[in-house]
């Protein structure tokens, strides 16, 4: 069943305490594409199982751009074929992730560095260094020339990607921070923290406390995102079980109680779902209009580790790492299991990213290594 808290003013202040009563909706049908579409696809899928037609024929590596484009959601264009190994980091690699428009990959270590890669080339650009503990996560500007960290040292740094300077110091979170990510055409830097607090600074002005603090949880906040039009709700999850979406516009703020701490959150391409995962081995897809789940996924470990979980190009199938070091594929509607890879054996897969263009992703686990992955026929060959 689908939990969902009352939605009620964002009261405009720098630090908001309370929480809000939360009431119980039943399973929303799936909506995501409407009754139409939906229908459309089960002819097109039906016409498709009658034609007999070899899917992949003449799917064939195309420079760069890798394979010619396939129906969406095929099990075939998924990246399911190791590439190239990034290595280097003394310790775990506990965040992974694609540049805005994926021509980079950036991974967080243990070790107090982060790292910016060729993710297709798999070589080292630099090394950037300047937390006192581990760096939990990292976010690049639209433009590549700024970067914002997070770690357990509890700073935010923005940093001048091509000089490794730090740019700005900001302040404010009592203890570490776990994740972070800009806003407002990059001109805002949202982070969340173990201190129970998502907190919004800006890049512009001169100062280094925080604009807005937003204490709505009752636990450490793990992970935000922002969604909507021009980015104007910001969505965080929390160990108290909790997503809360902030209405950055309407001055609202939403809850919904999942009843299990929260360890990851994606937004599906189209801006109108939410992935959540939590840490009793479930992840559910909800509506990010009012928080009603639509579709629930198993089939991973997720029960003491963060673990990432995406969406896939075109939202035609969900993604997660695991604690026993595979990832997991399943289908968006369906919600089965398609591809399951040993990706990482024996180790916790912690981070994971999905290209924003095409069918690759990243992925970083707890053996000291990021892996880089692409379909089938693609891994392998050389990039311009």
């Amino acid at each position: 069943r689908g939990l969902r808290g009352e939605a009620r003013p964002l009261i405009a202040q720098h630090v908001m305490g309370g929480h809000g009563g939360l009431n119980i909706l039943g399973q929303k049908s799936w909506n995501v594409y409407g009754q139409e579409q939906r229908a459309k696809v089960r002819r097109d899928e039906e016409e498709f199982a009658a034609s007999n037609e070899d899917p992949d024929a003449g799917a064939v590596p195309v420079g760069a751009s890798g394979p010619a484009p396939r129906p969406a959601g095929h099990v075939g264009e998924l990246p399911t074929a190791h590439h190239v190994t990034l290595a280097g980091h003394e310790g775990p690699v506990l965040a992974a992730r694609f540049s805005r428009g994926g021509s980079y990959a950036l991974t967080c270590g243990k070790d107090r560095t982060f790292r910016l890669w060729n993710p297709f080339r798999g070589t080292l650009i630099k090394t950037y260094e300047g937390h006192a503990h581990e760096v939990r996560d990292v976010a690049c500007a639209a433009d590549n020339s700024r970067l914002a960290t997070c770690g357990g040292d509890k700073q935010v740094f923005l940093w001048d990607v091509s000089t490794g300077q730090k740019i700005r110091r900001f302040r404010g979170h009592e203890s570490a921070v776990n994740a972070v990510t800009f806003a407002a055409e990059d001109q805002v830097v949202i982070t969340a923290g173990y201190d129970r607090s998502v907190r919004f600074f800006d890049c512009r002005s001169n100062s280094a406390d925080p604009i807005q603090s937003v204490v709505e949880w009752s636990d450490a906040v793990t992970c935000v995102v922002t969604h909507g039009g021009g980015g104007c709700r910001v969505t965080g999850g929390g160990v108290d079980g909790s997503v809360k979406t902030l209405d950055v516009r309407a001055g609202r703020i939403h809850s919904d109680d999942l009843g299990h701490p929260v360890t990851s959150l994606a937004v599906s391409g189209d801006g109108q779902c939410l992935l959540v995962g939590m840490l009793d081995g479930r992840m559910c897809l909800l509506d990010a209009s009012d928080g009603s789940v639509m579709s629930e996924y198993r089939g991973h470990v997720s029960a003491t580790a963060k673990v990432d979980a995406r969406l896939t190009l075109g939202d035609g199938h969900v993604v997660a790492g695991s604690e026993d070091g595979r990832v997991v594929f399943w289908e968006l509607v369906d919600a089965r299991v398609e591809v399951e890879l040993e990706a990482h054996p024996g180790k916790v897969v912690c981070g994971l990213d999905y290209h924003p263009k095409r069918h690759a992703m990243v992925t970083s686990a707890t053996d000291g290594t990021a892996k880089v992955w692409l379909p089938e026929g693609v891994a392998g060959t050389s990039f311009d």
